[in-house]
């Protein structure tokens, strides 16, 4: 039997967008955009034929037919959950899959992976590092670890919270060629706008948070650094190390502070921000990827 149903993404969306009462939380917690959300819930309700939400300048309200199809599609997300985690086998050994940028899995997952492959040679470990395009899909993997901003409190589908306070680090010799000794460590934020500074680029990603300006900390003064976009955290931190500007680090660049390649000589650090160990809510998860996870958990 043909059923018209909307598609199953559609209703994904929608499910977490009428949960939480809000297209931004919506995006995170699916790991997409609030523009992918908005679309898909245009898309529903244009199927449909009747609005879902009502929308107002800072809050989304479910209609009637809203609050109806969220009862619904709990409800059948719910039972095939349970169907799904009844059907599969508990000593499931299929791989087990894992978000995380290379950034992430060369300095802080591989070095843990060893001592669990020693104990679960049969289990087959696969790593997903485009945990940061918009077409990466949370559902599709067992967990992530990914940065995040930090709430203070484990958000829905956090397994655990590694907070990591960003600081500015740049190569000694940058400082030096800049008349300041690479042995300083008594900078303050407001001396990266020197005379001497203020034209050493900031390295840093494309997005629409300017993390710079958060660590500066002064809203009313911007930094006019030029910015330089990087993309990926690897060539981020060996453009730093080549004298190419400053690059916002954390403890995950440790090694380059301990070998003398990077300086931090900034006091200031910008708290808030970290790594996530998250799953999709729903997802069933096989017994070695509960293994994984809690391994890595334990040895945090």
């Amino acid at each position: 039997m043909k059923h018209h149903l909307p598609s199953l993404d559609s209703l994904k969306v929608f499910e977490s967008a009428a949960r939480q009462l809000s297209f931004s939380l919506a995006a995170q917690e699916l790991c997409i955009t609030k523009g992918a959300v908005s679309y898909q819930i245009r898309k529903l309700e244009d199927s449909l034929d009747c609005a879902l939400f009502r929308r107002s300048t800072r809050q989304v309200f479910l209609t009637n037919a809203g609050q109806q199809l969220l009862r619904s599609t709990q409800y059948l997300f719910d039972g095939l959950t349970r169907t799904l985690d009844q059907i599969k086998p508990a000593d499931s050994s299929h791989d087990v899959y894992v978000g995380a940028t290379t950034y992430v899995a060369l300095r802080w997952l591989s070095p843990r992976l060893s001592g669990f492959s020693e104990r679960h040679p049969e289990v087959s470990i696969l790593l997903q590092h485009s945990v940061n395009s918009e077409q990466f899909r949370l559902q599709d993997v067992d967990f992530i670890i990914r940065w995040e901003p930090l709430a203070g409190a484990r958000k829905r589908g956090f397994l655990l919270e590694l907070p990591m306070p960003l600081f500015p680090v740049c190569s000694p010799s940058l400082l030096q060629r800049f008349n300041y000794p690479s042995a300083r460590e008594s900078l303050d934020a407001v001396d990266i706008t020197d005379p001497e500074l203020v034209s050493i680029p900031l390295l840093c990603e494309d997005r629409p948070l300017d993390l710079w300006q958060l660590w500066y900390g002064k809203q009313a003064r911007a930094l006019a650094n030029p910015r330089r976009i990087i993309a990926d955290a690897n060539v981020r931190t060996q453009a730093a190390i080549d004298g190419q500007g400053w690059t916002l680090a954390d403890a995950m660049m440790q090694r380059e502070l301990d070998s003398g390649a990077l300086v931090a000589p900034f006091k200031h650090r910008l708290d808030g921000y970290g790594y996530a160990i998250q799953t999709y809510p729903g997802r069933f998860v096989n017994q070695n990827a509960l293994a994984l996870r809690q391994w890595l958990i334990d040895h945090v």
